[in-house]
């Protein structure tokens, strides 16, 4: 009986220290998710047999890990005499050629051309591997053409946190072909998205927030499972000023967001990047007004730590920044912006909307007045 209860016990311990795979579903859907630029040139590529082409064509290499090469290339062409490039080959095998593979044929709206969800296949761990991507190619007048790469696919299910299920996604943010990246920039990090979240998705770390409990989480490159587990936390206090109504932060932890008490937050200790902040306020008249920062430069970083509190300055005040260029003729094009305090965009709404733009009112060197025009916003 001892020697039993022994053995029970080891298993006990070992299912409770052990994470167990929570096994997903991959799905794909034409809708596409997340763009990424692809850079095109006219020179093909060396040692890759090509189809017969109607037109001078592109070609560019979509680059993932999931290669033992580090991509795919493939090529567009036009199908017509004119337009826009609607005819994709693409090296959906791995065998270096694109001499043996149908087109993809686009779907053309005015100057762009939207090809549909193309399967790749690539060598798994556990035998063949399928992730989809889309592509979107555009090109405006003389200017030159733009190649953008989306994921199509998606892994999904229903995963146990602390014996509450939740449906989750893992969402290939930074379209690479896999499901477990993380970077200092949140934008090359994948995403993650749980049903019930506030959010409708965070940049994946190496941490989820559901319910106000912190879990580890682990992917593999595939996507195929995530392993979670009740996160031991260090928190850390942070300092913001006393009007800000929410602020987002991010790092290897992960994507947190907060609605600052009296200007005070708690995080988990760890090096962080400003997302976001946004400001709530109401005029005279009770419409409401929001002020919000985004797109942070990389140096917009801070250290959470449990003995020190951090101190992010962001908020007000905010300045416009007026610029004017030369367009190369007698006009000059003048632009006006908004800019925070880590020289993050600021963005101003009134009742949800753009308000009106301000006037620009230009004079001579005597003060006369010669010109007024309106900025427009967007």
């Amino acid at each position: 009986m001892k020697l039993n209860l022994f053995i029970a016990t080891m298993g006990l311990t070992a299912t409770a220290l052990g994470q167990p795979e929570q096994w997903l579903t991959y799905h794909t859907s034409s809708e596409e998710r997340g763009y990424h630029a692809v850079q095109l040139t006219t020179n093909p590529p060396e040692g890759v047999a090509l189809p017969a082409l109607n037109s001078p064509a592109w070609f560019a290499r979509w680059q993932t890990p999931l290669d033992p090469a580090g991509g795919r290339w493939l090529c567009v062409d036009r199908s017509h005499k004119s337009g826009p490039c609607d005819r994709l080959f693409i090296d959906s095998s791995g065998n270096g050629r694109l001499d043996d593979k149908q087109p993809v044929m686009g779907r053309l709206e005015f100057n762009m051309a939207y090809f549909p969800a193309t399967p790749l296949v690539f060598k798994g761990e556990d035998g063949p591997l399928t992730y989809h991507v889309a592509f979107r190619f555009y090109q405006y007048e003389t200017n030159s053409p733009q190649f953008l790469v989306s994921s199509a696919g998606w892994y999904e299910g229903m995963v146990d946190f602390d014996g509450v299920k939740k449906n989750l996604k893992l969402l290939d943010g930074n379209v690479n072909g896999t499901f477990n990246d993380i970077a200092p920039n949140p934008f090359d990090s994948d995403r993650v998205a749980i049903t019930g979240d506030a959010f409708s998705e965070r940049y994946l770390g190496r941490m989820l927030e559901v319910d106000g409990k912190f879990f580890n989480i682990e992917i593999p490159r595939d996507g195929a499972f995530v392993k979670v587990k009740k996160a031991d936390v260090v928190l850390g206090s942070v300092r913001v000023p006393e009007n800000i109504a929410e602020f987002a932060a991010f790092g290897t932890n992960g994507y947190f967001v907060r609605k600052p008490a009296n200007g005070q937050l708690s995080l988990p200790a760890g090096q962080y990047r400003v997302v976001s902040w946004r400001i709530d306020r109401k005029d005279e008249k009770g419409a409401a007004w929001t002020l919000s920062g985004y797109d942070f430069p990389d140096s917009a970083t801070f250290a959470v730590a449990a003995d020190k509190p951090a101190d992010v300055k962001i908020g007000e005040p905010v300045k416009a920044v007026l610029e004017a260029q030369n367009s190369g003729s007698r006009d000059i094009v003048f632009n006006l912006r908004f800019s925070g305090q880590q020289q993050e965009s600021i963005q101003m709404l009134r009742g949800g909307e753009r308000p009106n733009g301000p006037k620009l009112m230009l004079a001579d060197a005597k003060g006369s007045l010669h010109s007024t025009n309106t900025f427009e916003f967007g």
